[in-house]
């Protein structure tokens, strides 16, 4: 087997249609239980079913080994900008610059694909990550585009 069929084993790419979100704060009951929003699980869940379709479809199962994760964000452009402004935004002349952070991107994409069914068994197996966000074509649509490798 050749170093390029085995580098093609090794990795995973899913994509999530939609506006990507960020991994939501925890929320406090009045007696001080935490729990996360219900906006946040539901998110999480479309990239674990995501991600386990994925995993099925190659007959794979979780790796335990040190990976490389590659997030991109392509972010709606918003229709209230002008035609000049859109274009722009489209070939990468502006960048997004608001909200969700790449923080909070991350950690709802490692929560997505970690645990049984995911890439990976846990989010510490992460050992060099690197994620972005652009604004997208307006004929594709805004999508979570995750990538992991390991050797």
């Amino acid at each position: 087997m050749t170093k390029k069929m085995e580098n093609q084993m090794n990795k995973v790419e899913i994509e999530v249609s939609g506006q990507p979100q960020g991994k939501g704060r925890p929320r406090f009951t009045r007696t001080g239980r935490a729990y996360t929003p219900v906006k946040t699980k539901e998110y999480e869940g479309r990239i674990k079913a995501a991600t386990w379709a994925v995993m099925r479809q190659q007959s794979r199962v979780a790796t335990d080994k040190p990976v490389y994760v590659e997030i991109i964000a392509f972010m709606e452009i918003p229709k209230s900008w002008s035609q000049k402004k859109r274009l722009a935004a489209e070939f990468g002349a502006i960048r997004h610059m608001v909200k969700p952070d790449v923080d909070n991107i991350a950690k709802a994409a490692l929560d997505g694909i970690s645990g049984p069914h995911g890439v990976i068994q846990d989010d510490k197996q992460v050992h060099t990550m690197k994620i972005q966000k652009q604004y997208c074509h307006p004929a594709r649509g805004p999508v979570l585009y995750i990538s992991v490798s390991w050797e």
